[in-house]
């Protein structure tokens, strides 16, 4: 191998790992295929605020304000950017942001874990100060509640060598966007689009 091509494909290597995170955003699970078929019969959707299950062991009343603030804005963000991917696919006529008057498939869910970690402690040690992101989605029949599929998203930063300066670009917002891109190709599929 040259070395102009090794070089190539270790820069090819380190985009790929400064862009990639430790976890996974599951496929749309459902029970049934019944359930994948009711999915595809709504063509409008409603993404409401997530609401949050995920604590912090900050010590404080100060820092523990400030993880709630940021665990709550998180909800909010989540769901913009799922609401988002959704209309960029064009799988749906409507895609809202409230609940919606008649039928609609709804996408909420928990987020479970949160915690934005520490870059300069993952830059310096690799793996001190992981981020994290974690969060139930449940896909639903917004007039009866029934559950028609779910994803799991279970995301954090890779522990990398010392230095490395991928660690320091995975963090809870690339986490949040990385899941939603999953969610709407996902649900675009399931609509057969």
């Amino acid at each position: 191998m040259s070395p102009r091509l090794f070089c190539r494909l270790s820069c090819v290597l380190a985009v790929i790992l400064m862009l990639a995170a430790c976890g996974s955003t599951s496929k749309l699970h459902t029970e049934s295929s019944q359930h994948r078929r009711d999915i595809r019969d709504f063509p409008r959707v409603e993404v409401l605020d997530f609401a949050v299950s995920a604590t912090s062991d900050a010590r404080g009343d100060e820092k523990q304000a400030k993880y709630l603030a940021q665990v709550a804005e998180a909800a909010v963000t989540f769901a913009d950017l799922i609401a988002e991917q959704l209309r960029e696919r064009g799988a749906h006529d409507e895609v809202s942001r409230e609940a919606l008057e008649g039928p609609a498939l709804r996408v909420t869910g928990t987020i479970t874990r949160f915690e934005q970690g520490n870059v300069v402690a993952r830059m310096v040690t690799g793996f001190i100060g992981q981020a994290h992101f974690e969060a139930e989605v449940v896909v639903s029949d917004n007039s009866d509640g029934r559950i028609l599929g779910t994803f799991k998203v279970d995301r954090n930063s890779w522990p990398l060598p010392i230095g490395a300066s991928s660690n320091a670009l995975q963090n809870t917002g690339t986490f949040m966007s990385g899941a939603a891109k999953r969610i709407g190709t996902e649900l675009a599929s399931a609509r057969g689009k």
